[in-house]
């Protein structure tokens, strides 16, 4: 019985052996025949080391073809070629392309983004920065040495100017060390893109707003090209661009933590992030959709005696509260040159808020413009619906009177504001706003408006810019360019085209009333004209030939330190090679702030506007 067991426990345990050779003897199999490739290819793999090269990134110009941005390369001597992981130290340019022809394994770089203009282009351009754990989280197609565009034009064509990352394989000896290089696969360029930002005349805006806080807006009338889209108080965005000196990287991230947490906000866009009243540049949608719904006409007249008493309520007009003073009747044209609020609560309550909510939405206003920037707002077109819904109130004649100069709920963005100005330069097209030079695409639709409506608005337009108005700091200048015409030249769109300016200045309020019973305001201004061709073109007959020639150089110095008197002989130098739109339009805001709560148009955005307008004219 015993000796039965133990042949048992015997035959049992020669069957475990037999099969688990079995097994061993299967999987060798498998690994020989079936998956050797396999793990060839994972064995190859390991007697190599991949070295990424960085994609160099496109390149954003101007609409010369001058480049905005570049992409720099900083050099690092590898110390150890060998080593898959060496230390590095940096070397000057001469010093890698002279050790490069020694022994070019001992050279390594990486690519930054250097902006030219790092303060009046800030958030047109945008910035970029290296990936994230949770960039590569959410896109598995990134290499650890992509870098992403994070805003402006940088973020919103971040795929094409990406590139594609390149590599160098390294065979590497059974030490672990780097012998020679195997295969090499160069990075591709990212596609560049030609904006339609005009860097000269961006600096002269962004210079002009000074200390200000607030946004500029030039557009080609024509096209809706944007020339200059300009946000202050501004950040220089070379402060994301990586630095290898421990002093000079010390000093860039103190900067850029001062600015991060400023309280004014300097990444904040505010063309086209800001929300703010219109004010009475809002005047001009009320008249036309007056004009255009027949509920007046151009000779329709108002008498205003300073105040409007409805019920319990007193709606005043600007000039009786800062003057005591008022305007008696008035009609259209004068009345948008005058900026008379009488007038226009009257005007909107013969509208009403209907039609008057409907043409505001066909000016562009309550949705984005669709301008090629992330982060674009689009505003508020309010009405008794909405109201109903998001306040829970009825909709009150007092709301109607409000809407009508461009207050109350009414919110706008300043690129919002400049494709409503444009319009009355253009002859009347709404142009969507691109910042791209040849998108191949027409951005221009009529606006549906009688002629004679459209004149009208620009009459009073022209008046607002000349003695008798109230944008007095152009009164010079349209007085005489008025008298230059020719009898001939009668129509308001060939003022304008012959270059007299047609204007529009705005206040408005926000906020709760202080103890005197004011409220703070933001400063509007809005302006176009046409005819700048022909006038910068005299201007470039000076320069001779010779001048015409040179080529513009990039200058070396900070942008607040450029000298505005150089800059412009650099301009006009282009201006012979690439001309100048013909019909623009510019809109400046000025934000209420601690130095002045109470802004306003004439006295504090049209100067800007006009500093502008005088550099541009050779009159600074």
């Amino acid at each position: 019985m015993e000796k039965q067991r133990k042949n048992l426990l015997i035959l049992i345990f020669f069957s475990l052996i037999s099969m688990a050779l079995a097994l061993l003897i299967a999987r060798a199999v498998d690994l020989q025949a079936f998956q050797g490739e396999f793990f060839a290819n994972i064995s190859q793999r390991n007697r190599k080391f991949r070295v990424e090269l960085p994609a160099e990134r496109g390149i954003i110009s101007d609409r010369f073809g001058d480049p905005l941005v570049i992409n720099q390369r900083s050099y690092f001597k590898v110390l150890d070629p060998t080593a898959l992981y060496s230390k590095q130290e940096a070397l000057s340019k001469e010093q890698a392309l002279a050790l490069e022809i020694e022994d070019p394994f001992q050279v390594n770089y990486v690519l930054q983004r250097v902006y030219l203009r790092p303060f009046s282009l800030a958030h047109s351009l945008g910035y970029v920065s290296g990936v994230t754990a949770d960039d590569l989280e959410e896109n598995h197609q990134l290499e650890m040495s992509d870098v992403l565009g994070r805003v402006g034009l940088e973020a919103f064509f971040d795929e094409s100017l990406r590139g594609t990352v390149g590599y160098r394989e390294f065979e590497i000896n059974a030490l672990g060390e780097k012998r020679s290089e195997a295969f090499r696969v160069e990075p591709k360029l990212g596609r560049s893109v030609q904006s339609s930002l005009d860097p000269y005349l961006s600096t002269v805006a962004w210079k002009a707003m000074g200390n200000k806080t607030g946004a500029v807006v030039i557009l080609d009338a024509d096209t809706g090209k944007i020339l200059s889209l300009i946000s202050t108080p501004s950040f220089n965005n070379n402060l994301f661009t990586p630095t290898y000196q421990p002093d000079e990287k010390q000093l860039k991230t103190a900067e850029l933590n001062t600015a991060l947490a400023d309280e004014k906000k300097l990444f904040f866009n505010r063309a086209i992030s800001g929300l703010y009243a219109p004010g009475s540049i809002f005047k001009l949608v009320t008249a036309i959709a007056g004009l255009e719904a027949n509920a007046f006409t151009t000779e329709t007249t108002v008498d205003d005696q300073g105040v409007l008493d409805v019920g319990e309520y007193r709606y005043a007009n600007w000039y009786y509260t800062q003057y005591g003073r008022t305007e008696g009747l008035i009609s259209l044209v004068r009345a948008i040159a005058r900026s008379n609020d009488t007038y226009f609560y009257k005007a909107a309550e013969l509208v009403g808020v209907d039609a008057l909510a409907q043409q505001a939405e066909e000016l562009g206003f309550g949705k984005k413009t669709g301008v090629e920037l992330p982060g674009e707002k689009s505003g508020l077109v309010p009405n008794p619906t909405w109201k109903e819904k998001n306040i829970g109130e009825r909709w009150f004649l007092g709301n109607t009177f409000h809407m009508g100069i461009g207050q109350g709920d009414l919110l706008v963005t300043p690129l919002q504001q400049a494709q409503l100005v444009q319009v009355f330069g253009n002859g009347g097209k709404l142009c969507k706003p691109s910042l791209i030079e040849n998108n191949g695409q027409s951005t221009c639709s009529s606006i549906g408006v009688k002629d004679e409506n459209l004149a009208a608005v620009q009459e009073g337009m022209i008046q607002a810019c000349s003695p008798g108005g109230v944008a007095f700091p152009f009164f010079p200048w349209n007085q005489q360019h008025l008298a230059q015409l020719s009898a001939e030249t009668v129509s308001p769109q060939q003022q304008i085209n012959n270059g007299v300016i047609a204007c529009k200045t705005g206040t408005a309020e926000f906020g709760a009333a202080d103890q005197r019973g004011y409220r703070k305001t933001h400063a509007w201004f809005g302006m176009t004209v046409g005819g700048v061709k022909k006038m910068l073109e005299e201007q470039t007959k000076v320069l001779g030939e010779n001048t015409a020639l040179q080529s513009p150089t990039i200058d070396e110095n900070s942008e607040a330190e450029r000298d505005l008197s150089v800059e412009k002989a650099k301009w006009l130098v282009l201006l012979k090679k690439n001309s100048f739109p013909n019909t623009i339009a510019i809109v400046v805001l000025v934000e209420s702030d601690e130095v002045q709560p109470y802004q306003e148009g004439s006295r504090d955005a049209a100067p800007v506007a006009l500093e502008i307008w005088n550099w541009m004219m050779g009159l600074e």
